[in-house]
């Protein structure tokens, strides 16, 4: 019973309202509506005024609102470039990286009188990461077993197989390989020795020499494979060898990193067939 009075109550003020505007419209003059009217405008005043700034509440939420949602727009977008301008500066590095890359192998090639192959590492030995390579370069491009093959930083290994497409190169860090060296202060003559991941080991190093570590280590050119003067890495430690007081031996940094490899350069005889 109640609602109904509030109802009821509601609308005839409601109505009132609806009076008195249709009264201004026609051109009423508030003084001439009356006490009565007067008064029901009068006490009227504050809901008018509590929902004039509820209807202003309201607009400025919406306008919020459609600001949030243009900004989400915004911010997508911006997200999207950002993600697009990352990858092409990670594509940019990649592609300098290898410029400079090719760019030392180049500069390498001009220097040495060999016939120089330029091949990429298409693969690994699954079986033991630092024991050889596969390089995409084959029989049919003129590559030979026993291909000297390097970086413009150093040595890397030699060719042990060939395909007509491919090349399986023996890694320096390999326990099957041995290569002859000089130390380059010193003029030591030693075998450098695979001893898998990590450093290279020199052996039969004379007690006698004043070998000291940080000496560079070079090939020497016995052998047959690699050319003299190529630089394998510098002399990390030096101590007592297999052979007692007769030989010492020492670990070898490797100057390329070869788990890294990614292009590499293999040396022919300068008139060595061309595919």
């Amino acid at each position: 019973m109640n609602g109904r009075r509030r109802t009821l109550l509601f609308a005839v003020m409601l109505l009132a309202v609806l009076v008195l505007l249709t009264g201004q419209v026609r051109g009423a003059d508030r003084r001439q509506l009356g006490p009565l009217g007067r008064g029901i405008l009068t006490l009227l005043a504050p809901l008018q005024m509590g929902m004039a700034r509820a209807a202003d509440g309201v607009t400025h939420l919406w306008e919020i609102y459609t600001e949030i949602g243009r900004l989400r727009v915004e911010n997508a977008r911006l997200r999207e470039e950002v993600q697009r301008l990352t990858r092409e500066v990670s594509r940019l590095r990649e592609s300098a990286a290898a410029a400079r890359r090719l760019e030392a192998l180049l500069a390498f090639r001009e220097q040495t009188p060999f016939r120089v192959i330029a091949a990429r590492v298409v693969g690994r030995d699954p079986t033991n990461w630092f024991a050889t390579i596969v390089v995409d370069r084959g029989s049919w491009d003129g590559v030979l077993r026993n291909s000297a093959v390097v970086t413009a930083q150093g040595a890397v290994g030699r060719v042990i197989e060939t395909t007509p497409f491919t090349a399986r190169v023996l890694l320096l860090s390999d326990p099957r390989s041995a290569v002859g060296v000089i130390l380059q202060t010193s003029r030591e003559i030693g075998v450098l020795e695979g001893n898998g991941p990590g450093d290279l080991q020199v052996k039969y190093l004379s007690r006698a020499s004043d070998v000291r570590p940080g000496d560079l280590v070079i090939t020497s050119g016995q052998g047959g494979v690699f050319p003299r003067g190529l630089v394998v890495g510098r002399l990390q430690t030096i101590g007592p060898g297999a052979g007692g007081v007769i030989f010492r031996e020492g670990t070898v940094r490797p100057a390329v990193d070869l788990a890294r490899l990614e292009e590499v350069l293999l040396l022919l005889p300068a008139g060595s067939p061309r595919p």
